[in-house]
This record gives C-alpha cells, structure tokens and sequence, in this order.
C-alpha cells in the first residue's frame, strides 16, 4: 500500500484526560429564589429544567389566589411570555402546559378593553401558529381557551376570518374532540366569530366544507350544562337565516335539529336550559320547511303529548315561552285546526288573562294569528264576558308595559275589528274606547313607537266604518285634537304622516271634529306637509284635500289660508304624485270666483249659483294679486262684478263705513255718511230670474221633458239659449246699440264703461252687483248668461278670451249622424256634464240668441278674430 493512500484506522497516540474536564467544567447550581422579579429573569434560560421549574413555581403562586394573578400581571409576565412565544418550540411539553396555564389564569382576571386591540391581536398569532403546531390536548385546551377569551374583541374576531388554515384545523379539533372544555370554548369562540358577520359573510362561512353544524346540534343532549346553553347561542344565531341557500337548507339537517331539540326538551322541560331550547325551537319555526317538517313528523304532536303529563309542574314563565314555539308555527293557516284542536288556543287566553304578570309579546301576536280560525275567533270572542278586550286596552294604554307588547294589544283589537267587528265594536264603544286613546296618545312619541301609533289609527278608521260610532268618535273633541298635534310632530316619520291623514279622511264628515282641526292649525300641517321631499306625505295631503272640498269652511280655508297657493306654485309635483292636480281642480271647483280667475275659464259643471260669483274686468296674471283684492278693505282700480242671488240686501258686518277725516273735500260735500261694500246687495238679480222663469214656463220650457235631473234636454238648447239671451239683452239693452256682426264697427264699449264709472260713485266701490249694471257688451252679457243658465240648468261655459277684454259663453248641442248610436240624442241626453263638449257658441250681442258652430266664420266674427 502506497503512503499516499488513506488508512483507514490511525492509532492515537494521545487520549483526553476525562478527570481533568469534570474538575475544570461548571457545577450544578442550587439557588433559593425568595422574590418572584428575581424568578421572572430566569424565563430568559435556555435550559429547560429551569424554566419547567420557574414555570412550576410561578403556576402554584398563581392557583394560590388572585391577587398573586395581578401581581404577575402587574409585573407583565403576559408580555413576557408573549415575547418568547409561549415556548413553542419547548420539547417539554410540561413546559408548554404551564406557560399556557399562565397566559389563560391572567386572562381570567383581565376586562376587556383593557389591552388593546394590537396587543391582542400579537397575541392571537402567536396562539394561532401554536395551535397549528401543536398535538397535546393539553394545550389545545388552553389554546382554545386563550382564543375563545381574544374573541371578545370584535375587531379580532372580525380578522380570525381570513385565517383559513387555523380555521380548518379547529372545526377538525372541535368535531372529534372529546375534550368538554375544548368543546364548549370551541362552540362560544364560533359564536362569537358568528356575531361580527353580516349577513352575506355569516352565509358564506357556514356553508364552508366541514363546517360543524352537526356537532353543534348533538350537543344539545350533552351532560354539562354550559355546553348546552353555549350550542343554543350558536343555534339561534344559525336558525335566523331562513333562506333556501342556510346551512339547514338540507331536509335531514332540518329534521335532525328540530329532533334534537325536541327531545333536549321532553327530556327535563324543567332543566336551566329549557327556555333557551324553547327560544331556539321558536325560531327555527319561523322557516315554513321547518313549520312543515315539525308537524308531519309528529313532532308536534310529540310535544303537545308531553306538556299534557307535566303543564300543571311547570313554572309560569315556561309556560308562557312554551307558547312562543305555539305563536311561530301559527304563522302558517293551513296548521292553525291542529293547532286549535290540541286546546293551544286555551294556552294562550290563559297566559293573556294573567292579571298579575305582562304577557309576553309572542303571546298576544299568537292570537291575533290564531284567529284567523273561525272556532279560535269564536273562543277569544267569549272572553269578552271576562274582560278580555278591557285586558288588551289596559296594556296599550299602560306606559309602563313594553312596548312591544302594547303594540301587539293595539294590533289585536284591530284585527278583531276585522273579524267580529259588531260584537268588537259595540264591546270597545262600552268601554269608551275614545278615551282610552286620548290617554294614550297624550304620552307623546317619546313614549309611543310608530307600529303602535298606527294600530291605534287603524282601530279608529274601523270604527269609523259604523255612522254611529263615528259620531261617538267625533263628538270626542280631546282625541281629534291629540291627532292633529301628533301630525304637527310627526313629519319625520312619512309612513305615520300617511296613516294619520287617512285616519282623519274617515271621521272627517262630523262637524266637531272639523272644527277642532281648523282650531288646531291643520291648515299650516298641510301645508308643509305639500312641501315634503316625500312623494308619500305629498300623495297623502292630498287625497285629504279632495275629501274634505266637500265642506265650504275648508274649501274657503285652502283659498284664504295658502294651500291653494302651494298647490299652484309647485305643480311640478304633479308628475310624481298623481292627485296633486286633482286636488287644485277639486277646490277650484267648488270656487268659480278663483277658478276663474286662474284658468279664465268656467265648464259646464262649474256652478255659480250658491255663491258669490266675482269676476273682474282686469286679466290677472297671478291670482294672488286678484285674491289679495279680495281680501282686504280696498277697491280695485278696474271693476268686480258680483253675482248674488241670494242677497237682496247687504248684511251689517259686510258694510265698511269711511271716517269723513279720510275723505275729500269733494266726497264730503253732500254731507252724507259713506260706506261701501265687498258683498253687495243685489235686490233686481232674483227679480230678473223670476222673469226669466215665467218666461221660459210660457214656453213650457222650465222643466226637462223627462223630468231627470241632470238630463240634457237637447231638443230645446237652442230654445232655451235665445230666451236666456233676449232676457240678458233686456236687462243690459239700455243706450246700447245692435250692430251688424259683418260691421267693422265696435260695439258701444265707452258707454258701458262711463255706466260703470256712474255705478262705482253711486256705490263708492268698484264691487259692483251684476244687476245693478243695465248697459252692457260681450263681457257683462256673457256672466248674465252663465249664472242665468246655472239657474235653470242649461250646460253652458264662461271662457275669457287671450286678451282679457272679451267673455263668451259655449253650449253643447250635438250634431246627429244617421245611424250612429253614440251619436242619438237618446244616448246622448243621459252623458255627464262633465263628458259633454262644447259645439256652439251664443251670440248676445249682435243677432242676440243664435248660435255658431264653433270655428265657423260667424263664431269668429263674434270673437273678432275674422
């Protein structure tokens, strides 16, 4: 062998002197530690016999008591651990337990709030990538505990989402663990990831793959108690999603959770956690598969059986939860005689008459959906004799009552007026209903929720529906008046602003109850109520209106008061709420005066007869200007004529006296006391209209040959037309003359003129009385013969022409075609007013009576456009 090569054993020649080593290496050291700062320092040891004996040490001073628990907070032996991440990495798993058994004794003794959300946060890692690396059931306890206690944060809880691999190896851990500590800190830690998610994102994480739904629901029938309260949080929370895409979309998980819960509660129904058990099996009924699934499985009859043995042992307020389960499943008709056959319905009165105790919410809106049957109706009705209805008003009235359950008691009586309204009504007006809603709507809004507001509205609007009780009602002036302060406070809440305007609309036809709401500034609540951004409110008000233009005093309150003036100025509304112009329309037809002065225009169901006709000479642009004239003690530079058939001489308070110290030398000179008047006197009108009646009977033409009122006599129309008109000529024939109407010529207009000046010294005002003016043109003839043709019901129009100076009056007169039904005047007799168009227009002026075909060469010569 070369020396080159390797040997493959060398022969030493010198050996380590074994002795010598042990003599010169460190001897174990034995210290006494008295002082836990001191002890705190040896965390930072890497040998792992001293930190399993520091670690021991420290865990038996913190099982002592609590304050030696602050005490090592106090000297942030957290962070400390925290910092060296819990030993992980420790091959001592005795090491790992006690680091752990420290970090969740320090957090038992720790509020929330009191470490801030970064330094939780720190910590959640940390015990994340232990819990991934970790085995031991040990310590997996602990960490479950440690994550279970980080939770409370919702922010943190908000961020344990994304963490997908935690999250998978936790649901393993919890689904096979036999660990009741980790089970139950498992189910709260889901709970509480569950509290933070909206809706979409709690969807979403329930149905992950392997998500343990199934786990969470045998632990319903668990032996520890903790556990079961702790699987009935998360339940419930799980069961509110009653969407086809929930994790309990699948029939058998269905099946299997109402199971379950069935039998958690016939095992021990008086247990701690039987209300919970009832909560959570009531909210699972609110789903219609589970309504469904718990009735032909027989659950129901399970249950009903069961309570049978043991109703009288249970606690009250059992009972009454029992009920809630019962309240769920009546949501759905078609259960309700199963329902009613198993004396459910005895249930429920009897836990609604408990004089003692408020019955739960659940209790009275299981009633009001078991009544829905005919045979349960009838039982509740019977309780009237008990004082049934009294118990539901003293609990909407009460303000110490919840007010959930004061909205279900006002809902009842509603849905009882829908169902037995006579025995319910006349029961209710005994018990001076009236009142019993002054009181509780003098509690105000703070006390008042909406839902309850609206149930008390609906009670008076059913009510309403019976003359009677209406009358009852309105003679109530006290509850009008709380609710027309309600709708002056109540204009942040649309919805309420709607219902009460309609609750009004249905009492609105008793006197007291319109005044009362013109006392109590109805008028200013409607009109904000039409400048509100709510097409709901807008649409409201109204429909309020065209309801109430029936009675003059609010027809006349529109027009002083300015509601008219808001419908007309913000017309633009009227393209989103479709009763904006119906409502103008509705109160200018009720005032020719305004709604000619608006729409220069009077049709044929436009009656002047019953009111004061005012029209002036001068065309207003803006009808304010003309109603301001009205309004107050001035007379206008041009004249007003007035129509008034009803008064022959003028009234006390409508006569204004003028002091002499405000007149004029001149005025004064006849030494005479000068007044004038806004609501003349017209003595010669009626006179005329008699006349004109004898005339028209010579005639045989006072009467419709039919005798119908409102029928149209079309055969005489022009007959009647060329009377009213010679009658018209005959009052306003003096000094004027009858012109051609081919003539070039104008009429005698300076002499009507001079003849209204004459009229307006004589009666010191501009106001002048149709009948007092006996020269006339176009214009005062055609008001003649509008408010003549009213008076003996001839359809006729009033139109001011496009430059103000001209009236002229329109009839209907229909031009037959053979053989066209639509066209008889048999038909056609019969039409409404307001249908009829009209044909012809009435010539007063020139061959005094004849009518032109409207557009034809005559008609326009009469209007000088030709």
């Amino acid at each position: 062998m070369s020396n080159e090569t390797k040997r493959v054993y060398d022969a030493r020649s010198k050996y380590p002197d074994r002795g010598k080593l042990t003599e010169n290496s460190f001897s174990p050291l034995s210290v006494v530690i008295k002082n836990l700062e001191t002890s705190l320092l040896l965390l930072g040891s890497k040998e792992e016999p001293v930190l399993q004996v520091v670690l021991s040490h420290l865990s038996e001073f913190a099982r002592k008591q609590d304050e030696n628990v602050l005490e090592l907070k106090q000297q942030l032996l957290l962070e400390s651990l925290v910092d060296k991440e819990l030993f992980i990495d420790a091959e001592s798993v005795i090491i790992r337990r006690f680091a752990l058994f420290l970090i969740t004794a320090i957090l038992d003794n720790t509020e929330l709030g009191e470490y801030d959300t970064e330094k939780t946060t720190t910590l959640l890692d940390v015990a994340f990538r232990f819990y991934l690396k970790e085995n031991d059931e040990f310590c997996i306890e602990y960490l479950t505990y440690i994550v279970n206690l980080c939770l409370r944060d919702p922010k943190v809880a908000q961020s344990i989402i994304e963490n997908i691999e935690f999250l998978e190896k936790f649901k393993n851990i919890f689904i096979s663990s036999d660990n009741p500590d980790t089970v139950f800190n498992s189910i709260e830690a889901l709970h509480k990831i569950l509290q933070v998610q909206s809706a979409e994102e709690m969807l979403e994480f329930t149905t992950l793959p392997g998500f343990p739904v199934d786990r969470i629901v045998c632990e319903l029938t668990n032996d520890f108690l903790e556990i079961r309260l702790a699987a009935i949080k998360v339940l419930k929370t799980l069961l509110a999603d009653t969407s086809d895409e929930s994790v309990f979309e699948p029939l058998h998980r269905c099946f299997f959770v109402l199971q379950q819960l069935v039998k958690a509660f016939c095992l021990d129904p008086k247990a701690p956690d039987a209300l919970g058990i009832i909560e959570v099996l009531a909210t699972a009924l609110r789903s219609e598969k589970m309504t469904k699934l718990f009735f032909e499985q027989n659950l129901f009859d399970q249950m009903v059986e069961n309570l049978k043995e043991i109703m009288d042992t249970l606690p009250p307020e059992v009972v009454c939860a029992i009920i809630s389960i019962f309240a769920e499943a009546a949501k759905y008709q078609k259960y309700l005689p199963r329902i009613h056959k198993a004396n459910i319905t005895d249930m429920f009165i009897k836990c609604l008459m408990k004089s003692k105790q408020e019955p739960a919410p659940f209790v009275i809106m299981g009633i009001i959906r078991l009544i829905a049957h005919p045979e349960a109706l009838r039982a509740f009705v019977a309780e009237y004799e008990n004082g049934a209805l009294s118990r539901l008003i003293s609990l909407f009235r009460a303000p110490d009552v919840s007010i959930k359950t004061r909205e279900q008691a006002a809902e009842l009586i509603g849905s009882l007026l829908v169902n037995a309204f006579r025995v319910t009504a006349e029961q209710l007006m005994e018990l001076n209903i009236a009142e019993s809603l002054v009181i509780t709507l003098k509690q105000g809004l703070s006390e008042l929720s909406i839902d309850l507001i609206l149930s008390l509205l609906s009670i008076i609007e059913s009510l309403a529906d019976n003359d009677e009780y209406r009358t009852t009602i309105g003679e109530n002036t006290e509850l009008t008046e709380q609710i027309a302060q309600l709708l002056m406070r109540s204009y942040a809440h649309s919805i309420l602003v709607h219902n009460i305007f309609r609750c009004l609309c249905t009492i609105i036809d008793e006197q007291p109850v319109r005044e009362v709401l013109l006392e109590n500034y109805i008028i200013s609540s409607m009109k904000r109520a039409l400048k509100s951004l709510s097409n709901l409110v807008k649409t409201a008000v109204t429909n309020f209106i065209l309801q109430t233009t029936r009675f003059n005093e609010f027809v006349d309150a529109y027009i002083d008061r300015g509601i008219l003036e808001v419908l007309m100025l913000f017309q633009k509304h009227a393209f989103c709420v479709s009763t904006w112009g119906p409502a103008i329309e509705s109160i200018l037809s009720k005032c020719p005066t305004m709604k000619f002065c608006i729409r220069n225009y009077l049709g044929f169901t436009d009656i002047t007869a019953g009111k004061d006709f005012y029209v002036s000479k001068r065309k207003f642009e803006d009808f304010r200007c003309f109603q301001n004239i009205l309004r107050h003690d001035c007379s206008p530079l041009e004249a007003v004529l007035v129509v008034n058939f009803d008064r022959p001489t003028a009234l006390a308070e409508d006569v204004v006296c003028v002091p002499t110290h405000c007149l004029h030398d001149v005025d004064n000179a006849g030494d005479q006391n000068w007044e004038y008047c806004k609501r003349p006197a017209d003595d010669k009108l009626p006179v005329y209209l008699e006349a004109l009646n004898e005339t028209l009977a010579l005639n045989g033409l006072v009467e419709n040959p039919d005798k119908i009122r409102r029928s149209i006599d079309f055969e005489n129309v022009a007959k009647r037309s060329k009377i009213i008109a010679e009658a018209v000529n005959s009052v306003m024939g003096e000094d004027i003359k009858i012109l051609d109407i081919n003539t070039t010529e104008e009429c005698s207009r300076h002499t009507v003129r001079c003849h209204l000046e004459h009229l307006r010294h004589t009666l010191h005002t501009n106001f002048i009385p149709i009948g007092a003016v006996h020269s006339g043109c176009q214009f005062e003839r055609a008001i003649l013969f509008k408010c003549f043709a009213d008076q003996i019901g001839l359809p006729c129009t009033l139109q001011r022409s496009v430059d103000g100076r001209m009236l002229y009056n329109e009839v209907p007169l229909p031009l037959e075609v053979d053989k066209d039904i639509h066209c008889d005047q048999k038909t056609l007799k019969f039409m409404p007013w307001r249908m009829l168009r009209p044909t012809h227009i009435v010539d007063l002026m020139y061959n005094i009576g004849e009518l032109y075909p409207m557009q034809s060469r005559q008609a326009l010569q009469y209007l000088r456009l030709y």
